[in-house]
């Protein structure tokens, strides 16, 4: 008499995130986190595997474009963030241009670091090789106003006051210094404070 097979186990289904700890995901790495949101961290995912001519085409392309990239930034560049996603990349810029939205307040080696305590920083990391994280200092002057501030993806921009896109309006920019109180008797709604570089920035929003 034959003997039938011993019943198969159940195979573990992967989730929406990926297979369970353990199983594999028939392919050559982990899945890719989740876009990162504006005021919490601005992610850059490395591709590998592109085919050698593409690579040598980028290769030289990414020469060209190093010198604007944030990689080679330091503490006290600004940067243009465009967008607050996981595709686009910043672009160095003069801190004195209107597209200069963002200064780094802090450059952290590896990219699981924690920016400065107490800070209200938007985060810019790079993972993997060569990784590092800039820790976003809004570069604003005291009387500018601001669209897109609210806007989970989309870059600040200076704009004029009386634009309808207007959003917020900067009252007083204390550089050197981080004390809430500077904004007592002045018409601020809220206040942003950043340890380092010492600032502290008190606005409104820009009635419709």
């Amino acid at each position: 008499m034959s003997v039938p097979p011993p019943p198969s186990q159940p195979q573990a289904q992967p989730g929406p995130y990926g297979p369970p700890p353990g199983q594999p995901d028939g392919g050559f790495g982990a899945p890719p986190p989740p876009a990162p949101k504006k005021n919490k961290a601005l992610g850059l995912l490395l591709k590998i595997g592109v085919p050698v001519l593409v690579v040598l085409v980028a290769g030289v392309i990414g020469i060209l474009n190093f010198v604007d990239s944030p990689a080679t930034s330091n503490v006290g560049d600004c940067l243009n963030v465009t967008q607050f996603n996981s595709t686009t990349e910043p672009t160095k810029a003069d801190c004195a241009s209107p597209e200069a939205n963002l200064r780094i307040g802090a450059k952290l080696d590896g990219s699981s670091g924690a920016c400065p305590a107490g800070g209200t920083y938007d985060e810019y990391t790079v993972s993997g090789r060569g990784s590092y994280k800039l820790c976003l200092v809004l570069n604003v002057k005291q009387g500018e106003c601001v669209a897109n501030f609210s806007a989970g993806e989309t870059g600040y921009k200076r704009v004029p006051c009386t634009d309808p896109s207007a959003e917020v309006e900067f009252l007083k920019v204390a550089e050197g210094v981080v004390d809430e109180a500077l904004c007592e008797g002045t018409e601020a709604e809220k206040v942003l404070t950043y340890p380092q570089p010492a600032t502290t920035l008190c606005f409104r929003q820009v009635q419709a």
